[in-house]
Parts: C-alpha cells; structure tokens; sequence
C-alpha cells in the first residue's frame, strides 16, 4: 500500500480525527508546495476509505478484497484523473467520466473515492463541469483534489472543499529522510538547494538527479549584475526565459532575506534595508502574478520585475557595490 512519509504525519492525524468523528467532508483539497508528496498522501487516503478492515490508525490492511483490487489498479469504486502528458490540461471528457462513476452505486465498499491530481491544470471548462458536482454532492463518494498552485483555482472550486495543507519538513527532518532513502548530500549543497525547492524532499531529490539547482545558482551573481546597472537586462531576460520563473524568484527571494538578516546584524542604514524591502515586495508581487494564473506573459513579468528592480537600484547606485559584496 502507499506508504505515508514523515513530514506527512500530522496532516493524517488531522485526517484520522475527521474520520472518528465521522465529519469528513465530500470533497477534500491537499495543497502545498511541489515535491511533498500529495498525489501519494490523496492515494493513501482513497485506499483507506476503500478498505474493508482499517486500522484505529485509518490505514489500510492491505490484505483484504478491496484492497488487493486497489493495488491491481482496476478499483471499481475509485477513480484517478490526472494530466495525460506533463505540461497539459485535465480536460473536461474526464470530468464527464466522473459523472459517470459518481451515477454508480459502490460495489465493493463503503465508499467511491475520485482523486484529481494537479487539479489546478483543469480547463475552464472542466473546472466549470466539475463545479456543478461539487454543488450536488453524493454522499457516498469523496473527492480528494490535490494541487501546488491553490490560487489558480477557481474561488468557487475552493470554497466547496475542505482545505488540508501539507507543510514542508523542518530541516532535520529531511535529512533523517534523506539519509534512510540512501541520498547522500552535505550540509552546503543541502542548503543551496533549499530556496530552490522550498524544502520539499522530492523536489531536493529531482534537484540533486538533475543537477539543475546548478543552473539557478548563477541567478545570484546576474542578479547583483542587475542592481550594480552592469547587465544588459534584455539579455538577462532571455536568460531567464529558460528557466522556471517561479524557482528563479524563490531563489532571489532567499538571498533577499539573508542579505537583509546580515544588515540587520549588522547595523546597516534605514535607506539600505528599506531598498532590500522594496526589492522583496517586487520579488513578491512577481511570485503572486506567476501563483495566480495557468498563462502568465513570461517575457513581460521578467521584463517589468528588472525595471523595477533597477529603478530601486539607480537611487543610490554607488552603495550597491558594498551591498553585494562586489
């Protein structure tokens, strides 16, 4: 059966509570950032409902009927939808076979359990065909939405969902995780990779197998190219265009919030740490505008984040070159 991982813990005994007291919700949204496992802890969570003999603990047997079916793949009472390729749309002909399955009596348990992975990566038009369920919901089925993005949902998805958030794991926490799954890394790299996966263990796993954290760590040095005015922000952007915009800004926000730390150990001047916070709110509203929305105008936010960015910069240029360590 899926295993269930240790930063994931607490949210399934939020999830065991509901079940003693019989108040879990119809519909279920598992947010968080990318990389913690919530498609895992969504399938979890369907096969304990499916289950014929859970434990006080709400897991699965493992054993029984309904269990071995789940694990051959071809549940009757369950259903998984998801994004046929990476990069592509839930489409609203997998909403419809929803419908479908939710017409139906469960056959073997108690319940019918749907998961939809990446819900944020539905149509509109999915989105809309899966509103209309949501507003007439059965009472024997459980819907369990997942997503990284919860903002580029539609406000009336969310608000007919019970939200669960799955926070990242402390530091330590991963490093035990690590260590068990046979992953060596050391503290330095550990932590030049953090920023660019927001913690998330899956997400420092890919980054480590990919190498691609290596990329992202040249953004510091463009960066202070930006704020010294020695870049041609136009070839910076083209740079940038290759890349995820969303690790880029996590990135620059993390070295934001050290330097910041440092000045404020430091003693710096007012103007020096109120333009870092200027700086920050740009990094910010940028995360926002890429969180919100499936088809952001990649070239015009990076292009309107450096303007910005060099705006703050120009008023005291001179002081930048002591700031950046230059």
């Amino acid at each position: 059966m899926t295993e269930l991982f240790p930063w994931q813990q607490t949210l399934w005994q939020h999830v065991v509570v509901r079940v003693d007291k019989q108040r879990l919700p119809h519909a279920i949204l598992v947010t968080g950032v990318a990389g913690l496992g919530k498609a895992q802890f969504a399938a979890k969570m369907a096969e304990s409902l499916l289950c014929l003999n859970v434990d006080n603990q709400f897991h699965a047997c493992g054993v029984c009927h309904s269990c071995q079916i789940m694990q051959a793949g071809n549940h009757p009472d369950h259903l998984t939808i998801s994004v046929e390729e990476a990069g592509k749309s839930i489409k609203i002909e997998q909403i419809r076979a929803l419908k479908e399955k939710q017409s139906l009596t469960p056959s073997i348990a108690k319940w019918k359990t749907v998961v939809i992975e990446v819900a944020d990566a539905m149509t509109n038009s999915a989105a809309n065909s899966l509103l209309k369920l949501l507003e007439e919901p059965q009472n024997n089925t459980i819907l369990i939405l997942t997503t990284d993005a919860v903002h580029r949902l539609p406000v009336t998805i969310r608000s007919r969902c019970q939200q669960m958030h799955m926070s990242a794991p402390d530091y330590s926490i991963t490093m035990q995780w690590l260590d068990s799954a046979g992953i060596s890394t050391d503290v330095e790299q550990l932590q030049k990779i953090s920023s660019l996966t927001q913690d998330a263990p899956f997400a420092i796993v890919k980054a480590l197998e990919s190498n691609e954290w290596q990329a992202y760590q040249q953004i510091q040095q463009d960066f202070d190219q930006l704020l010294l005015q020695q870049t041609n922000p136009v070839q910076l952007a083209n740079q940038w265009q290759q890349l995820d915009l969303l690790k880029v800004m996590h990135q620059l926000l993390s070295t934001i919030k050290t330097r910041l730390k440092n000045h404020y150990s430091g003693y710096a001047e007012v103007s020096e740490t109120q333009q870092y916070w200027q700086i920050v709110d740009c990094i910010v509203n940028t995360i926002k505008l890429i969180s919100s929305q499936n088809n952001y105008n990649k070239t015009l936010l990076i292009e309107d984040f450096m303007v910005s960015v060099m705006r703050i910069s120009d008023t005291n240029s001179v002081n930048w070159q002591s700031r950046t360590g230059k």
